[in-house]
């Protein structure tokens, strides 16, 4: 491991060499009061609607953001989201099907990182979070720290908006369409359609597909995706923006590959796991799929929005946005996988679950600009109103067959006559306020305060159809949510910030999941982070560096096989992260990024100062690109990322060890013709990327080599 630190540390000081001898070329012009520089690489000069509902730039608010736009979207394939979010600093993914967006960044996981569609929050991250190629979208957005303050229960580490293209009234006619096939018969198509209907009407419309055969067998993960949204701008005072967004997927079926023992394993997997009792993967059974054969994890959901804007003057204006959801998911396999050492047989278990979710929710805000003892000052308040009725339907059968390790025969299971039923409603009212006050022409101050208002309605019926007492309960929750911070001007390129943020969220971190024995009062938890964001060397390179901790305390855990928790004191985590990008040249680019994380449990009996599962404490990403080689339209590049050891359990007894992997890429351009060829995973490493808690005794592989060629037409 040593190794490729030595070699990232090499990157990194050739890099800084690179800016000392880079030569001297016309550059981008520096508006140097507003501390823009135009284009920006790190999007300082962009306005985040994840970070601040004020409209802030990157560069003026003191926290964390990173935006990957269209145009890097576009450049990276319309990879599938879990795998462009890797691309900022910091982030590693997993896509076990029962939590098919899992992400950990700065000490926690899962439901601890708020997903958002278009700034709404549609439920916890791992259930309403899915898999999709990035077509339809304009761009992501990622927030750092707790954000509760915005956006209410459920933000700790960070918050990722995906926010899907909209029609603007800048646009005019545009076409795209993208065809791609890679290995295992990997299809991704989009088309999208932009239009001025009239003078005061804007049109957009997109439609994508991705399926693949997977290479895992029998995997086949399919994806489609339609979005359309109308633009009418009657004047200039107001704007309304009617949206549709359609999403169907089946997700890969693959649930992990199980752990042997160690006599058993007579062809290990070298490099890939480390267990504390002999246990390895063998590497014949690296692609078998060990689910049933009528296998589902799949869903399908409609969001339907009005937006409306309306800014009679330049110092008032009001929004509003009214969204209605409905969802439905189901799950139905045989998703752990043990092996037992008695009779060399992998055993194996089935579940049922369905989930019915509406969702209908509407968020207004009203921002004024004045002067606070003569100093500029802009404030916002608002009140966001959400009502949520969930139905979950499940069956769990324990061990119920076993099956041959290299030659698994599939079996069925058939939807169960009686289920566990768990209905739920959430109703939430917060009232939210955010302020902005410009102290001096370096200084500005920001805070955001919120206090919600929850009640969670919970029933639990038996097999039977008799009412469950034990799991049902009824409580409301009433969290405050706080943020301050500061940003300074140090020099006209050179920006100082400091915050300090507050977050809550369920103790069982799934407030649609929670049971009657799970009755607690929602967790809370505290960061501050202190940083830099920076231009420098005439606007050819960026940076910014941040400090980072957080605590969260009074919290919930899985343990033992995953089905029950036990209180945990607190988890806390601290670290860093730092991202440059330099232009060497107008051809050459290159950038990097490093975050380092220090994440352990508290008071958690033998498990205290123990690290949490799926956090390595080095994440580093390394890439390149060089334009117009020998005067073609043509662009070579690649990417380094290392992520380091991880653990699969919270005691520690089966590491997935750290693995590097290169992807390069070729790509033509001609007028609105763009033709690409990629090879990822170029030395066909083998790799475990991420451990499900719920089922300890199995891990999931990453893909092998694999190639993608492309073609997009932009016109």
């Amino acid at each position: 491991m040593n190794k490729y630190r030595l070699s990232v540390m090499a990157l990194l000081c050739l890099g800084s060499a690179n800016l000392v001898f880079a030569e001297k070329e016309d550059t981008p012009t520096i508006v140097l009061d507003e501390l823009i520089v135009t284009p920006s690489e790190l999007n300082f000069n962009s306005t985040s609607t994840t970070s601040s509902r004020m409209a802030l730039p990157v560069l003026q608010t003191p926290a964390s953001i990173y935006i990957l736009d269209n145009s890097k979207l576009k450049d990276e394939g319309y990879q599938e989201v879990s795998t462009a979010i890797e691309k900022m600093p910091g982030i590693t993914s997993g896509a076990p099907p029962g939590q098919p967006a899992s992400f950990s960044m700065r000490g926690f996981t899962e439901n601890q990182i708020t997903i958002l569609r278009d700034g709404i929050w549609l439920g916890p991250a791992s259930m309403t979070g899915r898999p999709q190629n990035g077509f339809n979208l304009d761009r992501i957005e990622l927030l750092k720290g707790p954000a509760s303050v915005l956006y209410g229960q459920g933000a700790i580490a960070g918050t990722l908006n995906i926010i899907t293209k909209q029609p603007t009234v800048e646009d005019s006619s545009s076409t795209e369409l993208l065809t791609s096939y890679g290995r295992y018969d990997t299809f991704k198509l989009g088309t999208g359609v932009g239009r001025p209907l009239s003078d005061k009407l804007w049109f957009r419309a997109d439609v994508s597909h991705y399926r693949s055969n997977g290479y895992v067998d029998n995997a086949d993960p399919r994806s489609s995706n339609a979005t359309a949204s109308i633009l009418w701008k009657p004047n200039n005072e107001l704007n309304m923006t009617f949206s549709f967004d359609f999403l169907k997927d089946k997700l890969q079926n693959y649930w992990g590959t199980p752990l042997v023992s160690g006599a058993f394993g007579t062809q290990p997997l070298r490099e890939v796991v480390k267990t504390t009792d002999g246990r390895t993967i063998d590497a014949r059974t690296r692609f078998k799929n060990y689910n049933v054969n009528n296998e589902k994890s799949s869903s399908h959901q409609y969001l339907t929005r009005m937006d409306t804007k309306f800014q009679p003057n330049k110092n008032f204006s009001v929004r509003n946005s009214l969204y209605f959801l409905v969802a439905s998911r189901k799950w139905q396999n045989a998703e752990t996988y043990t092996f037992n050492s008695a009779t060399s047989l992998i055993d194996r278990d089935r579940f049922f679950v369905s989930q019915d979710q509406t969702t209908v929710g509407n968020r207004i805000d009203f921002t004024f600009h004045n002067t606070l003892a003569g100093m500029p000052n802009q404030s916002l308040v608002g009140v966001d109103f959400s009502y949520v009725n969930f139905k979950r339907r499940s069956r769990f059968f324990g061990n119920v067959d076993s099956v041959d390790p290299f030659n698994p025969i599939s079996g069925m299971l058939t939807d169960p006559n009686q289920t566990f039923f768990n209905p739920t409603k959430i109703t939430t009212v917060a009232v939210f306020i955010e302020d902005t006050l410009k102290i001096t022409p370096n200084l500005r101050l920001v805070a955001g305060l919120r206090h919600d208002q929850i009640k969670l309605d919970r029933d639990s019926y038996n097999l039977d159809g008799s009412f469950n007492s034990t799991n049902a309960f009824e409580r409301s929750f009433n969290p405050n949510s706080w943020r301050l911070g500061a940003v300074y001007n140090i020099s006209p390129s050179w920006v100082g910030y400091a915050q300090w943020s507050s977050g809550a969220d369920p103790v069982g971190s799934n407030i649609f999941l929670v049971n009657g024995n799970q009755n607690f009062d929602l967790t809370n938890a505290q960061q501050w982070e202190a940083g830099m964001k920076s231009i420098f060397f005439g606007g050819r390179a960026e940076a910014t560096l941040a400090l980072f901790h957080i605590v969260r305390k009074n919290i919930l855990v899985q343990t033992g096989s995953g089905r029950t928790v036990e209180n945990v004191g607190s988890q806390q985590s601290k670290g860093f992260e730092f991202v440059s990008t330099l232009r060497i040249t107008q051809k050459w680019s290159v950038g990097a990024d490093t975050a380092y994380t220090n994440a352990e449990f508290g008071s958690f009996g033998a498990n205290s100062g123990k690290t949490p599962p799926n956090v390595p404490k080095w994440v580093t990403n390394a890439w390149m690109r060089y334009r117009n080689i020998m005067g073609l339209p043509l662009e070579v590049g690649g990417n380094f990322r290392y992520v380091d050891d991880r653990f699969n359990n919270n005691t520690n007894t089966v590491t997935l060890t750290g693995y590097e992997l290169v992807n390069i890429h070729a790509s033509y351009q001609k007028g609105p013709i763009q033709l690409t060829a990629r090879v990822i995973n170029l030395f066909d490493k083998v790799y475990a990327y991420w451990g499900d808690t719920f089922y300890p005794d199995q891990v999931l592989l990453g893909s092998p080599r694999a190639f993608e060629i492309s073609s997009q037409f932009n016109f």
